[in-house]
């Protein structure tokens, strides 16, 4: 994420802690799939998740869809929606680190 991105995920006083930190993990697994080339993808899908105001801990899963459409290779999709819903598992459960 770029130093901007961080700042405005950072400054929005509407996200809870834990939905940052969920929003930092999301964003660098969406990385780790699509490389570094990935992190414009990852600013301009943060920034209209935050215009379309569904930020609270149930809007990550429309977060997570606008990170996995930007993947165009069916198995690679599939395997980040996969670990990305792992990673809101943990949420709902109260795990997340």
């Amino acid at each position: 994420m770029s130093n901007s991105a961080i700042q405005a995920l950072h400054a929005q006083p509407n996200l809870l802690p834990v939905v940052r930190r969920v929003i930092e993990q999301l964003n660098e697994l969406f990385i780790e799939h699509f490389g570094l080339l990935g992190q414009g993808l990852v600013d301009d899908a943060f920034n209209q998740w935050l215009r379309a105001g569904k930020t609270g801990p149930s809007g990550l899963r429309h977060y997570v869809h606008a990170l996995g459409v930007q993947l165009e290779e069916p198995a690679v999709r599939e395997d980040f929606i996969e670990r990305a819903e792992r990673l809101l598992l943990h949420l709902q459960s109260g795990y997340v680190s």
